[in-house]
């Protein structure tokens, strides 16, 4: 059984990308090994940078079981993912 797993992020993105920027975001995200599929995903907030963007978002994700609990490490560990944080209950 799969875990959804509601998270506040924000990712470094280079500018000058091909893609659309929540798109490019988002896939920063998918490609994090303990995550399954990007459920949902909505950037809240960007600040421009020298050479990239800071974007603030919310995101819903799957993980395989027992992912859950290192969810955490793998994000912040993940190349241009910055912050992580848990979205309670309360949040949604």
């Amino acid at each position: 059984m799969s875990d959804l797993i509601d998270a506040r992020l924000t990712l470094r993105i280079p500018r000058g990308s091909q893609q659309d920027l929540r798109e490019e975001a988002r896939e920063r995200l998918a490609r994090v090994d303990a995550v399954e599929r990007v459920e949902a995903f909505d950037v809240t907030g960007v600040r421009p940078g020298l050479n990239d963007l800071r974007v603030r978002a919310e995101a819903t994700v799957v993980c395989g079981p027992g992912a859950e609990t290192s969810l955490d490490v793998h994000l912040s560990q993940a190349v241009g993912i910055e912050r992580v944080g848990r979205r309670d209950e309360s949040e949604r």
